[in-house]
């Protein structure tokens, strides 16, 4: 009997975690405002359905995100619904801290046609990461998500040939018209 009630419990057990691993990842509801002052609702105010997220948990990690967007934006020519928001994830702060932060990314980013999408925002981190499940903070992590917020596909790090292939592929099977990677070529031997 009690063999047969271990069982139970065990396959109960399995059960769950299978249909929680079934369950899709979905952007939580994040509601800040972009360095531009807008107000912003994600998923909410998602207009396309491949939106990437660059999110990024510490300033140092700015390099890797502008590089990110450079490649991103030259996706944009094949791709021009292709929307991509920037995302400092921070822990919740009050008031001045927040404007500080703002106003110190805004000083440090000439660049002016990013701030409509920058979005720091301030939250229970540990609640959001475990959400989308991130494991790490010391990397950045872009996330490929449909419409209503669901997670279609994740890389993390610096834009690498590798990393950039496994983004167009997940882009490429969300329905962008981006069209197949070529292979680099293999180098030939020089005698």
């Amino acid at each position: 009997m009690r063999s047969l009630t271990a069982r139970i419990l065990l396959l109960t057990l399995f059960a769950a975690m299978a249909a929680r691993a079934a369950e899709p990842v979905v952007l939580p509801t994040i509601s800040f405002y972009t360095l531009s002052k807008d107000h912003l609702t994600l998923p909410a105010d998602f207009r396309s359905d491949r939106n990437l997220l660059l999110l990024y948990f510490d300033l140092t990690q700015e390099r890797d995100i502008n590089d990110w967007n450079a490649v991103i934006d030259g996706w944009r020519g094949g791709d021009p619904s292709l929307m991509s928001y920037t995302v400092l994830v921070s822990p919740q702060k009050n008031f001045l801290s927040r404007w500080w932060q703002n106003a110190s990314m805004r000083s440090a980013s000439p660049d002016h046609s990013h701030w409509p999408s920058t979005l720091p925002i301030y939250v229970d981190k540990h609640a959001f990461e475990q959400k989308l499940g991130i494991s790490t903070e010391k990397q950045v992590l872009l996330l490929l998500t449909d419409r209503k917020g669901r997670v279609l596909g994740r890389v993390g790090g610096p834009p690498t040939d590798s990393s950039r292939t496994a983004l167009k592929s997940a882009l490429n099977a969300a329905g962008s018209p981006l069209g197949t990677i070529a292979a680099p070529a293999a180098a030939t031997p020089s005698h």
